[in-house]
């Protein structure tokens, strides 16, 4: 199982006062300790129009990490893929795939905050068609030297890519929520799918939904391929990584996920500030996980036994992680 890691230094937090423009710095010198540490991808993720300065190009942000490392893969997680048109997405990520020798890593999802679409001016209403479509288109101009397309939202015509990316295609996952239906769309459409923080058992039980519906479809299993976001706090005891989560919870997660409607319910319906007491919260605080480095090796084990390829670990406590778990992936 691979271990991917991201993306710190480029967020500004209320209770953590910070210049923007020391966050990119900080953005390249942490890709580079994530190499040094023997991680096998570094991300950056993508927001618009916050006032915290959230990346809004994730592949430019992530060319600069490249001019800096030799060996680590650049991950976008997640690239909001449907405010693109996906040949131009295609564009950028064939440029920095020739500029990084081959590392691009395409983790595409389809977005949920209003504002990012009504700014940019595309239809929230579409994005699940369109981010499969574009996936397809992504991985037509990444694999042939002229490719066409006809679909029902895009449209080429004997278009070649230039550049011509290093890989054939580029490598490319779905960044999926924590639905049911939304594992069983991308496995009926035989797509990799990297599934958003939840609890072991709700992994299970999406991963068992994915694959399914991908045999179902007539994939082989080799294409069903699956990786996980998983936020990690390490103590020597328990009350100290629940302390340590609730820093993050108090200084993030409760504005950045909980009040942008990064929350669905199992009929696919956006919750806004819930309660402690919800059952969608309570799922989301038991994803974050918590535990000493005995219990974080098993848990990652469950998820190794799983079938489960990488995961994405955006965590301060990383030479802990580097030194003391990962070794016993490796």
């Amino acid at each position: 199982m691979e271990f991917w890691t991201g993306a710190f230094g480029v967020t500004k937090m209320r209770t953590m006062p910070s210049a923007l423009a020391d966050g990119y710095d900080v953005f390249v010198q942490d890709a580079i300790n994530a190499e040094a540490m023997g991680f096998d991808a570094y991300g950056a993720p993508e927001h618009h129009f916050t006032y915290d300065g959230f990346l809004p190009f994730p592949l430019q942000a992530l060319s600069a990490a490249a001019a800096k490392t030799s060996t680590i893969r650049l991950v976008t997680g997640a690239m909001l893929e449907t405010l693109y048109d996906p040949l131009e997405a295609a564009e950028h990520a064939a440029t920095l795939d020739v500029l990084s020798g081959g590392r691009v890593v395409l983790g595409l999802g389809m977005g949920y905050r209003p504002l990012e679409f009504d700014g940019i001016g595309t239809a929230k209403s579409t994005r699940g068609a369109r981010l499969r479509e574009s996936m397809e288109v992504l991985r037509l101009a990444t694999t042939h030297d002229t490719f066409s397309h006809d679909g029902d939202h895009y449209r080429y015509d004997d278009v070649s890519l230039r550049p011509t990316p290093v890989q054939r295609p580029v490598a490319m996952w779905l960044c999926g929520g924590t639905t049911e239906a939304a594992a069983r769309r991308a496995g009926t459409a035989g797509l990799p799918y990297w599934l958003a923080n939840s609890p072991f058992e709700r992994v299970k039980v999406i991963v068992d939904e994915y694959r399914k519906a991908g045999r179902e479809a007539g994939w082989p299993d080799e294409q069903l391929k699956v990786a996980a976001f998983k936020d990690i706090f390490l103590g020597e005891t328990m009350a100290e990584a629940e302390m340590m989560r609730q820093v993050m919870i108090d200084s993030f997660y409760e504005e950045h996920i909980l009040g942008y409607g990064y929350l669905v319910d199992d009929e696919g319906k956006h919750v806004y500030n819930p309660t402690p007491d919800h059952p969608m919260y309570r799922r989301f605080l038991d994803s974050l996980f918590c535990g000493t480095v005995g219990e974080t090796v098993e848990e990652l084990k469950r998820y190794a036994d799983l079938g489960v390829e990488a995961v994405f670990i955006p965590s301060i406590q990383r030479e802990i992680i580097s030194t003391q778990i990962m070794p016993e992936f490796k």
